[in-house]
């Protein structure tokens, strides 16, 4: 009880991570802290801050009955980043870095079934995600806003 305790105080802060686009972050992949909210409400992706050069998340789809899809990701440190995705809480599916920019990442496992390809990006307050292929085909995109406080 008392380590469900602490995962839920640990969720509940990640959730009410404001974000702020005037600090530097910490870690390379530090635009992607925060909480990240699609426009109509129904879909939520909530970063930490770096621990020890790791990033952890979650992502959330409700619908009118709850929760219909969760997963949780890990982005391991390295010469290269591993996306850890564990979508229902199976995996986890590796995902490595092929391409990174001041504020977007890509990562690539050409021997996943779908996607292949996960990509973030940030422009001020705003995360965009698109999953896809590997050569980019079935492409499906995500926009979020920052949450509010």
């Amino acid at each position: 009880m008392k380590y469900a305790l602490v995962a839920l105080a640990f969720c509940t802060g990640c959730a009410s991570t404001a974000i702020d686009s005037t600090s530097p972050p910490d870690h390379p992949l530090g635009w992607l802290t925060g909480c990240w909210i699609s426009q109509d409400g129904t879909a939520r992706e909530v970063w930490s801050k770096a621990e020890a050069g790791h990033l952890f998340g979650y992502a959330l789809t409700l619908n009118e009955g709850g929760v219909s899809f969760f997963e949780q990701m890990h982005v391991q440190p390295g010469p290269l980043y591993v996306l850890n995705v564990y979508p229902k809480g199976i995996g986890p599916s590796k995902f490595v870095e092929s391409l990174q920019g001041d504020q977007s990442v890509t990562f690539i496992n050409g021997a996943h079934d779908y996607p292949q390809l996960i990509h973030y990006e940030r422009q001020g307050d705003r995360l965009t995600a698109h999953i896809a292929l590997e050569d980019g085909s079935n492409r499906r995109d995500f926009a979020y806003s920052a949450c509010p406080n």
